[in-house]
């Protein structure tokens, strides 16, 4: 049964469809502005209080600001509906009270009628006095659709006036805060604002708090809260907006049951720009509070570990997180710039060391810097933040990255990310390290799965953390469940380039080479190449395919990597991945050269994995591999 369609003005409300138009434009509203409306309009002429606004639109048992919320909320409906407060034509401020609608509301009829008609019949809401649904009052000749609209409503606006308990809160992902500045290149701040806010919640050990990389993924996308939080599998959303100026900080946030949509808490608040790092902690703080999370005297402690009250070395940091989230080669050299800015502005800034640390690790991966180049500058850097703070599980994470990767120190390594993890269980990374920088490369597979399970947990949607999943089963010899967790990342994004790789790749493994050559296609193409080229190269493969079999296939695998290492210029290009090639085509003798040369380059992310990677599988049995594996201190 769809819902009515209300008419005051030049304006339309569309009760169904949660949608204001103006002379048939839809006008954007957000959620709460919309109740608040809907809530007025139900009581045309009658004095709706602030105490009735507070109750139904957030609950009898939430804390609200009032004199900011609600101002809040009836200013962005003015907005919408151009009214000037001095001189309104909808809504009336009652000094003390509440607020009134006093323009005249109609209800357009609905069906075919409607369709026929050159000037709709109305039924004029009645103003005979208050009840729950006044505007449900019409003419006799409309008390039949009376009827049906409060059975509508009953149904459909009852969480409005939902004040039953909720349950317990134990998962929470926090949507990317607006930036309502009306300036794009604030939207760094905005970013930042809502990463410090997911880092300063996930300090809660009795919540489960979704990872930035997923929740990103719904900035600027209207969807319904019911469904996000499916999606991320939680109980409860954070979403706000962030205004800034010059001296000044603005933020708004709330607090949501997402399986009602029903609104627990809001609240909004106002800093110095140098007070940012205390409201953020104010914020997780009163956020834990509502949802029944203990914050203990050592987590409590942690909301404002690091930090910085220095306001230029904050904004750079800002940034620089803002910067290496992107995850591109240019981006991660950006990200360099503004840590290094961070800490020349506050050499006691230590999550801006973590944050430098984890640049220059990520510069390795991303072949930005050569290992010889990022590693030492990623270790002394995250030992300078362990040394001015203790508690920054990110600096622990980076640290036993390097350990690990870099210096072939898997005991130390594991004491780091053990750490990391005690310290924020929610920080997905950690879980991902200890899984891919220790336990795989120790042949613990069945734990390293759990881990990453568990990383998947805390960040879903994250492209590149399920493609290493699907890695995970494959170095651990799972095959089918490696292939449908490729198979799954990309449908989460068909667009993600190394997904179809890493595919092909594991297709070949099995003999399912036609397969392969077409996932290589799809990955050339939204790497960029032209088609022509793209098609070439299939062809070239499955020419080889034919004639030669898996042996011609792997060899024309060797001659497209020899190419890609000659073009790759001044980017750093891994020794190991030749010396896969090599081995595939059966060339043992080239493949131990570019293994040795990995070796001493430090390639950690990939030479500590070869005793499980299937492209070194005819390699194992040699006594240079066994004496390779065991010169890294790996189990052999």
């Amino acid at each position: 049964m769809s819902g009515p369609t209300l008419r005051f003005g030049v304006f339309e409300l569309d009760v169904a469809a949660y949608e204001l138009k103006r002379s048939g434009r839809p006008i954007k509203l957000e959620r709460l502005p919309m109740e608040l409306l809907l809530l007025l309009v139900d009581r045309p002429d009658h004095l709706v209080t602030r105490d009735e606004i507070l109750d139904k639109l957030w609950g009898k048992h939430a804390f609200l600001d009032v004199d900011n919320s609600i101002n809040t909320a009836i200013s962005k409906v003015r907005v919408a509906l151009k009214d000037d407060p001095e001189d309104p034509a909808f809504i009336k401020t009652i000094p003390g009270k509440g607020y009134r609608f006093i323009a005249s509301v109609t209800i357009l009829p609905e069906g075919p009628a409607e369709a026929s008609s050159n000037a709709p019949t109305q039924a004029t809401v009645s103003r005979l006095g208050p009840r729950r649904y006044p505007w449900l009052w019409l003419s006799v000749a409309g008390v039949m659709l009376a009827a049906t609209l409060a059975a509508w409503i009953g149904s459909n606006f009852r969480h409005i006036w939902n004040t039953s308990p909720v349950p317990a809160i134990h998962s929470l992902a926090v949507l990317p805060l607006e930036n309502l500045t009306g300036d794009t290149s604030q939207e760094y701040f905005a970013d930042g604002m809502t990463d410090a806010l997911i880092t300063d919640l996930a300090q809660i050990g009795a919540l489960r708090v979704i990872s930035r990389t997923s929740v990103a993924r719904y900035k600027g996308v209207r969807k319904p809260l019911p469904e996000i939080a499916r999606e991320l599998g939680v109980d409860g959303i954070v979403e706000g907006t962030v205004t800034r100026s010059a001296s000044r900080v603005r933020i708004t946030s709330q607090l949501i049951y997402a399986a009602r949509d029903q609104h627990l808490w809001a609240r909004s608040y106002e800093r110095d720009v140098g007070d940012v790092v205390a409201l953020q902690a104010d914020i997780a703080q009163a956020i834990a509070g509502e949802v029944r999370a203990v914050l203990t005297p050592e987590q409590r402690s942690r909301l404002t570990a690091g930090v910085t009250t220095n306001p230029g070395a904050y904004e750079a940091y800002l940034k620089g997180r803002y910067y290496w989230n992107q995850r591109t080669p240019a981006a991660v050299k950006k990200s360099l710039e503004f840590f290094q800015q961070a800490v020349e502005k506050d050499s006691k800034f230590a999550l801006a060391y973590a944050g430098l640390a984890d640049a220059y690790n990520f510069a390795n991966v991303l072949g930005v810097l050569a290992p010889k180049e990022s590693s030492p500058e990623a270790k002394a850097a995250a030992t300078k933040a362990l040394a001015l703070d203790t508690r920054l599980a990110e600096a622990h994470a980076a640290l036993g990255l390097v350990q690990s990767h870099y210096e072939f120190d898997f005991s130390s390594a594991r004491t780091e990310f053990l750490k990391a993890i005690e310290l924020n269980p929610n920080y997905s990374s950690a879980h991902l390290f200890y899984a891919g920088a220790y336990l795989t490369p120790m042949g613990r597979h069945d734990d390293a799965i759990v881990h990453m399970k568990r990383a998947l947990e805390l960040d879903p949607l994250s492209l590149p953390l399920n493609n290493m999943m699907a890695q995970t089963y494959l170095w651990a010899g799972d095959y089918g469940k490696s292939l449908q967790q490729f198979q799954r990342t990309i449908e989460l994004d068909p667009t993600f380039p190394l997904a179809h790789f890493f595919f092909a790749d594991a297709l070949a493994e099995i003999g399912r080479f036609e397969e392969a050559i077409r996932e290589r296609e799809r990955g050339e193409l939204l790497l960029g190449a032209p088609s022509r080229d793209a098609a070439a190269e299939a062809a070239g493969f499955r020419k080889a395919l034919h004639s030669s079999g898996p042996r011609g296939y792997w060899q024309k695998n060797l001659e497209i990597v020899l190419q890609a290492y000659k073009r790759a210029g001044t980017r750093y290009f891994e020794a190991s991945i030749v010396a896969g090639a090599y081995a595939r085509a059966g060339d043992k003798t080239n493949a131990f050269k570019w293994l040795e040369k990995s070796y001493e380059e430090r390639e950690g992310q990939s030479i500590t994995l070869v005793r499980w990677m299937p492209d070194f599988k005819s390699l194992r049995a040699d006594a240079e591999f066994g004496n390779l594996v065991g010169r890294m201190g790996l189990p052999h």
